[in-house]
């Protein structure tokens, strides 16, 4: 007998049909005669419909056969192979690769952090505030793009990417000023998978990656997992310090300068016009390509704006990768990765070797959403939102800290990076604020090297506004009762 939900939403026949399959496959069914659909139905007060279809399901799947006059029976080969008696499964922990191990023990750190309990106030999170989003506006843009387009959009699609979403996102970063000819734009699962991409293919494990300091621990997380090099490049109040960069690659040539030239994650930074310029004629001087993320660019609040590298890029050094991530709908997945075309052709072919293409579907609802105006006012209401929300940040930061931190001026992005004194240790403060019902990231994790244990990034996209004046207000005191500051 099965216990089956009268109430739920899977009909009767399926939950019957997956009940008896699981009996069968694991050997509590041995092979032999069921009863009949008349006396399974009596038994469970079902109709013999239900018992019926659910049989035709397990013979469709050659579990079951009906021999004529005799009955149905579970057929033998459906029987469970037990493992032999006495002996142990595999020992899968010494199977494990360096790089999957490096990998595992930095995300399993970060994720900590980044799942808050009921009634904690976190400001550890960069993902935009769900409240905003435009769904039944995208909904209603998915329903009319897979009815112009049926069953095509459920086939297997383009690798680049679906062509009309390619031809709306050239001519909205060309609005940037991003220039196409000898170039090539591939649409990939977020931005994440296009830097994986841009590594597989210029970067073996041991070979060299420059890196802002603090960086963005996403991209340290692929980098640990390749196994490559890191080496962090210090910053400044416009950026990615020249200075540095320059003594850095006199003594060593890496195979990429990986950079976030625009509202910077952690810090909040916008480089410098002067500053781009800069980086750009060192990179073309030393033959090094840089990898520019464009994650933030549309979180623009107040001050200047500058262009993207791959704008101001006439030497052909800059890879330049993206998404909506921030702006948009993390959860659609989509990114992208425009390079030269001597690079796109390996980037193609490495995006095919890991999943062909990017869900079509998606890609289509996304376009349709874009080309009937929905992101320009969604970018122009959350623009207004985050700009509130990081006033009153740094309104807190103000009045809460002071006397005993400091931090850059940021004009855009969703997070500001806040250093004490050398003696503080934030990683070790972080139980207590936890306790106290406040969360952020501890500033270690933006840095390959273990430096900054004296600050932490304070995300408030997800947060309203009294939230954060709460939450800036715990954490206040758990640096007067911990430290006494």
């Amino acid at each position: 007998m099965f216990q089956l939900d009268l109430r739920g939403d899977k009909p009767l026949y399926l939950q019957l049909r997956d009940a008896l399959r699981a009996r069968i496959l694991s050997g509590e069914l041995p092979p032999g005669k069921l009863p009949s659909s008349r006396e399974l139905a009596q038994a469970m007060h079902l109709s013999r419909g239900t018992v019926d279809e659910a049989y035709r399901y397990l013979m469709e799947d050659g579990l079951l056969e009906t021999r004529r006059g005799l009955g149905t029976f579970v057929l033998p080969t459906a029987r469970a192979q037990a493992a032999p008696s006495g002996l142990k499964g595999l020992d899968w922990e010494s199977m494990i690769t360096p790089s999957a191990r490096r990998f595992t023990h930095y995300r399993e750190e970060v994720g900590r952090m980044e799942r808050p309990a009921a009634g904690v106030i976190s400001f550890a999170s960069l993902a935009p505030d769900h409240h905003v989003f435009s769904a039944e506006a995208f909904r209603k843009a998915m329903n009319d793009a897979l009815a112009r387009e049926g069953g095509v959009l459920l086939n297997y699609g383009y690798v680049p990417g679906y062509e009309p979403l390619r031809g709306y996102l050239k001519e909205y970063l060309g609005s940037k000023g991003i220039d196409f000819a000898g170039q090539q734009l591939l649409i990939t699962n977020g931005f994440r998978q296009g830097v994986e991409l841009v590594l597989r293919t210029l970067v073996e494990e041991g070979e060299t990656v420059f890196v802002e300091a603090p960086c963005y621990n996403g991209v340290l997380g692929l980098l640990k997992s390749r196994g490559a090099r890191i080496v962090p490049i210090e910053m400044d109040g416009q950026g990615m310090s020249a200075q540095a960069l320059e003594r850095a690659l006199q003594k060593e040539r890496p195979k990429l300068i990986y950079c976030v030239p625009t509202y910077q994650n952690p810090t909040g930074l916008n480089m410098s016009f002067e500053r781009r310029e800069r980086i750009l004629s060192l990179c073309a001087q030393y033959g090094v390509p840089v990898l520019e993320d464009g994650f933030s660019e549309e979180l623009r609040y107040r001050g200047e704006s500058y262009p993207a590298l791959k704008a101001m890029d006439r030497s052909g050094v800059v890879i330049y990768a993206g998404s909506f991530s921030k702006v948009l709908f993390p959860g659609l997945r989509v990114g992208w990765v425009v390079a030269p075309e001597a690079l796109a052709r390996y980037l193609l072919n490495e995006k095919y070797n890991e999943d062909i293409h990017t869900a079509v579907l998606q890609q289509a609802g996304l376009y349709e959403f874009c080309r009937r105006g929905h992101l320009e006012r969604h970018l122009r209401a959350s623009r207004a939102l985050y700009r509130q929300r990081m006033e009153t940040m740094l309104s807190e930061l103000e009045r809460q800290f002071s006397d005993i931190a400091h931090w850059p001026r940021s004009d855009g992005g969703f997070s500001v990076f806040v250093s004490f004194d050398e003696g503080v240790d934030t990683r070790r403060l972080l139980k207590a604020a936890r306790r106290s019902g406040v969360l952020y990231v501890p500033g270690d994790v933006f840095y390959p090297d273990g430096r900054g244990k004296n600050s932490l990034r304070l995300g408030f996209s997800r947060l309203e506004c009294d939230k954060i004046v709460e939450g800036m207000a715990r954490l206040r005191r758990v640096f007067r009762e911990e430290l006494g500051i």
